[in-house]
């Protein structure tokens, strides 16, 4: 049994989305400031931070939209790295999200609705398209220095693409791709930039699409306790990783008995300093996190952020 820290155990967990905009954000400008206007504009609107004439708004892309960078510095973190070595992949997995946003708006399936038009309505098709594709390179350009991490980057964009196209085929009713993809991404980049080696960065990309497949937006997934969290097919493995370094296919844990004490329901509030023990078997991608890493406790913070996803709307 290896004990895992809910949110309210970590108080700062919360504050993680804020603090990783907080670090990206002069990244992401700074990129910006390197596109044609004519499509820095278009992605300034995208990330909120001007209006349809590119005038500033004084707005940006909000602290519970900083999930992903957020999941990048805590990796780097958790194989004992240093976050600022892995700013630059935070800023590619932002930018990646808004990109796949982009054209997700372009083929009318964009979920959720905002406060003000949205960047297709404005810009056009072909506008949005063109941010969407500047955003993807820029999010390259960042990871360049390592080899491994524009393959991973690449395969990634390339999964993205083709679940929009399956979509698309499917017609309407077909579910929207999980964050499961992009979660690994984040995850995996930021123990490449923390100088993990592939069989922690394999691990890491497991655990980050296990936890999107346990934080999909459906109410029996979001209220499922830590010990589900075990994706429902194996990841392929990223160009470059070996394959054996892998974990193996997971299967879902049932425990005997319930853990003691049990973990809150999505939404309940945990007594301070509450804490629940999850049972993880050898297939587990918490199990094979936690034994990949210096120690167990290292992948605290990376569950912590799981706990508020999963009790945080999307």
């Amino acid at each position: 049994m290896i004990p895992y820290p809910t949110d309210h155990d970590d108080p700062g967990a919360a504050a993680a989305p804020g603090r990783a905009r907080a670090a990206v954000d002069p990244v992401l400008r700074a990129c910006l400031h390197t596109l044609p206007e004519a499509v820095r504009v278009v992605c300034a609107y995208q990330l909120g931070w001007g209006d349809r004439t590119g005038a500033p708004t004084g707005r940006g892309t909000g602290a519970g939209r900083a999930i992903g960078p957020a999941l990048v510095l805590a990796a780097a973190r958790a194989v004992g790295g240093p976050e600022e070595a892995a700013l630059p992949a935070a800023a590619a997995v932002e930018l990646v999200r808004q990109s796949t946003l982009l054209h997700a708006g372009v083929t009318g399936r964009a979920p959720g609705a905002r406060r003000r038009p949205p960047t297709r309505a404005v810009f056009g098709t072909t506008g949005a398209g063109a941010a969407g594709d500047a955003m993807a390179a820029l999010a390259v350009r960042l990871v360049a220095g390592r080899p491994e991490a524009v393959t991973l980057l690449c395969d990634r964009l390339i999964e993205l693409c083709g679940a929009r196209a399956a979509r698309h085929a499917a017609g309407p009713a077909a579910a929207l791709p999980g964050p499961g993809a992009l979660f690994g991404l984040a995850c995996a980049l930021g123990g490449i930039h923390a100088g993990a080696s592939p069989r922690v960065t394999a691990a890491l990309d497991a655990f980050g699409r296990a936890m999107g497949a346990a934080t999909a937006p459906t109410p029996a997934t979001r209220a499922a306790p830590l010990a589900r969290l075990t994706p429902t097919t194996r990841p392929a493995p990223a160009a470059g990783l070996a394959p054996t370094a892998l974990p193996t296919p997971a299967t879902r844990l049932a425990p005997a008995a319930p853990p003691t004490p049990s973990a809150p329901a999505a939404g309940a509030h945990a007594p301070a300093g509450a804490r629940y023990t999850a049972p993880a078997g050898p297939g587990s991608p918490l199990e094979q996190l936690a034994r990949a890493l210096p120690g167990p406790g290292e992948a605290a913070g990376l569950v912590a952020l799981y706990r508020l996803i999963a009790r945080t709307d999307p």
